[in-house]
Parts: C-alpha cells; sequence; structure tokens
C-alpha cells in the first residue's frame, strides 16, 4: 500500500513538474509578444506619415494574431490543463452548470428589457413618422406597426419649412449647414482650450493642482441649466444676442473635456518626457511632437462627444436666439418650432404626431450616424471619466 502510495505521489510530483515547466514557457511566449508591442508603441510615436502608419500598424496586428494562434498551439497542454483546473475549482466551489444557466439567463433578460425600453421611443417615432393623418390620434399612443405606410408627414414638414412668408422659411439644407458649421467651430475651439488647458495642469505641477482637480470636479456636478442664466446675461452684456458668437463662444470652454484631456495627458509615462529632453526637445516641442500623438485618441473621443453636445444644444440657442429671427438657426430650434407651433398642415390648426416625429428622424440622422461610426471612442470617452490613471 505504502508503495501505491509513493508511486502515485511520484507521478503527481513529475505532472506537476511538467506543468510548472509549460507555465514558465507559455510565460516567457507571452512576454514576447508583450515586448513586441510595447516596442511598437514606443517607436509609433516618432513615426511621420498617416498612411504608413496604419499600413504598418495593420502588418502588426496580423502579425500579433497569427503569434497568438502560434502560442495557443504551442502551449495547448497547459492550457487544457489550466482548463481542466478551473472546471474542478468551480465544481469544488459550488459553482454548477445549472447556477450559470440560470445566472446568464437572468443577465441576458435583464439587458434585453433593458435595450427595449430604451429602444422602443426610437421605433416608436420612425413607425409614427409613417403614418397617414387617418392613423394619427393626439395625445393616444397609435398602433406600433402602420396599417398604410404614407411619406405624407414628410411632405408637409417640408413644405412648412419652405413655405414663403414662413417664419422658418430657411431651407433645410441651411439648417443643416447652420447645425454643422455651429457644432465644428465650437468643438475645434473647445479642443485647442482643453488640451492647452489639460496640458498645463499635466505638466506645470504644484500643490495647487489637486485644489483645482476639486474645482473641476465640483463645476462637472453643477447642473448647465443652472449657468444659464449668467450665460444670458454676460451674452446681453457683450452684445451677442441673436449672432453667431453666442452659439459659439459659451461653449469653448468645457470642463469635461478638460478634465478628459488632462487625465489623457496624467496616463503618459515619465520616460516619454525624459527621452524627449535627451533629444533636446522643449517643453512646447514635447508637447507638439510627443503628447498630441499619444493622446489623439482622446482628443478624437472629446471632439466626438462635444461635436454631438453641440449638435444636440436646444434650451441655450431658444435662449440667446429669436424664433424668428436671423439665418443661424440650427436643427434643434427647428425641432423646437415644429414641436410648438399652431399648425403645419396649411389651412388646418393641426400638428400631428406624425409630423412631429419626421421632424425627430431629420434632426437625429446625423447623430445615428456619427454613433454608429465612432461609437468605440465614446464609449472610450464616457468611461475614462471614472478612471483616475496617473502615471505620470
Amino acid at each position: 500500500m505504502k508503495k501505491i502510495n509513493d508511486r502515485s505521489q511520484l507521478q503527481f510530483n513529475k505532472s506537476e513538474i511538467r506543468f510548472i515547466k509549460r507555465k514558465n514557457n507559455y510565460k516567457k511566449d507571452e512576454e514576447k509578444l508583450t515586448q513586441i508591442i510595447t516596442k511598437y508603441d514606443q517607436v509609433s510615436i516618432y513615426w511621420s506619415g498617416f498612411f504608413k502608419k496604419n499600413f504598418i500598424k495593420f502588418y502588426l496586428s496580423i502579425f500579433i494574431y497569427i503569434f497568438k494562434k502560434y502560442l495557443n498551439i504551442k502551449n495547448r497542454k497547459y492550457l487544457k490543463t489550466i482548463e481542466s483546473r478551473s472546471k474542478k475549482t468551480l465544481k469544488l466551489a459550488g459553482d454548477f452548470w445549472y447556477k450559470r444557466i440560470f445566472l446568464n439567463l437572468s443577465t441576458y433578460s435583464a439587458i434585453l428589457i433593458m435595450f427595449i425600453f430604451l429602444l422602443f421611443p426610437f421605433y416608436w417615432m420612425l413607425m409614427t413618422s409613417f403614418k397617414p393623418y387617418s392613423e394619427v390620434k393626439p395625445n393616444i399612443l397609435e398602433s406600433l406597426w402602420p396599417k398604410e405606410w404614407s411619406l405624407q408627414a414628410y411632405k408637409d414638414m417640408f413644405k412648412y419649412i419652405n413655405a414663403e412668408g414662413n417664419q422658418d422659411s430657411i431651407s433645410i439644407p441651411r439648417f443643416f449647414f447652420n447645425s454643422l458649421f455651429v457644432a465644428s467651430i465650437s468643438t475645434i475651439l473647445q479642443l485647442v482650450v482643453s488640451v492647452l488647458a489639460g496640458f498645463a495642469i499635466y505638466n506645470w505641477r504644484t500643490k495647487l493642482n489637486p485644489l483645482l482637480l476639486i474645482i473641476i470636479f465640483s463645476i462637472m456636478m453643477v447642473p448647465a441649466e443652472s449657468l444659464l442664466l449668467g450665460r444670458y446675461w454676460i451674452t446681453v452684456q457683450m452684445q451677442w444676442k441673436d449672432t453667431l458668437m453666442a452659439l459659439i463662444v459659451p461653449f469653448i470652454g468645457n470642463v469635461f473635456t478638460i478634465y478628459l484631456m488632462s487625465n489623457a495627458f496624467y496616463d503618459l509615462s515619465k520616460d516619454l518626457k525624459r527621452a524627449s529632453k535627451v533629444d533636446g526637445l522643449n517643453t512646447f516641442q514635447y508637447f507638439l511632437k510627443i503628447a498630441i500623438p499619444a493622446v489623439s485618441g482622446a482628443i478624437i473621443t472629446a471632439g466626438i462627444i462635444s461635436f454631438i453636445d453641440s449638435w444636440n444644444a436646444v434650451l441655450w440657442p431658444i435662449t440667446v436666439m429669436d424664433k424668428d429671427s436671423g439665418q443661424w438657426r440650427t436643427i434643434p430650434m427647428l425641432l423646437y418650432s415644429i414641436m410648438y407651433s399652431n399648425g403645419i398642415i396649411p389651412g388646418e390648426q393641426l400638428n400631428p404626431n406624425n409630423i412631429k416625429m419626421a421632424a425627430c428622424i431629420i434632426s437625429i440622422l446625423p447623430m445615428v450616424v456619427i454613433f454608429l461610426l465612432f461609437q468605440k471612442w465614446i464609449i472610450r470617452g464616457l468611461s475614462r471619466q471614472g478612471s483616475n490613471g496617473s502615471k505620470g
């Protein structure tokens, strides 16, 4: 009996030795891959040319993918051992398959319910915009699917906008141009201010930096509506009311984008700055040649979020711009005008829901496209709000 126990113990020891060897080999291979990625990140900052950088990045991503597959094949015995041991550990901990199924079902059911609640308003808005007037009833939730599909709501909406002598007589393309111009200019100026302010907070560190960050956090907690009266008073004093300046200048400074950029600069390693000093770069050259390319992802994220906020702004434009004056009214102002007009259909005091929803669909289409194209950057930027990375 003792010999059998000794033999089994010897076999167990041999298997453990093999497992440790495989584990060490796997770690070495992972370190090689990490070194390759780290070298690429360090060298890519100094690359010039958009196409060159993306061309090398594309081939490097293919190489990393193939190398990972090679590691999985090479270390398949080690990975199988890890998988079997994890299953045994889960069983010992009381984690059985039916518990996992129940947990997954409950999780995905909750996500599905939330998704339906979030998506339903957009679905109802889209379906209502294609309904004829006979199917639209005021203050009543109509059927969720049109019995008869019609584009009459869109036609009447365009007639209302382009009607001569109407307060909204400027064309739809002009409304879109106004929104695009205002959002683009305010976003560019906001990014310039935010990047400079964020780099200043990161670079010139003093004992007052924590106090400055506390002030930034405090301002972020203040509702934007509470600042409306002060902004309006300043706008009137500057004689900017009913002008393009009133739509752009008040939003140049944004504490959220300043915090986002300062956080991105804090994520930079001290070694980059030391290496730039060794290369003979001053602070301004380090800012332009190294820091800006390194935080380009955060800049893009901040730009997208700022653009969407500026495009969707409705409370401030209707406050500083007269409803029937000027050629710089934006899409949200058009939407507000349609929502609260006395009548859209010619000859009738009628403003049905299908016309309102058609205007909403027209107004959100550009933002939907932007979100679908840049959702990765938007989510990354929003997640950065709760992060506190400070490597420098």
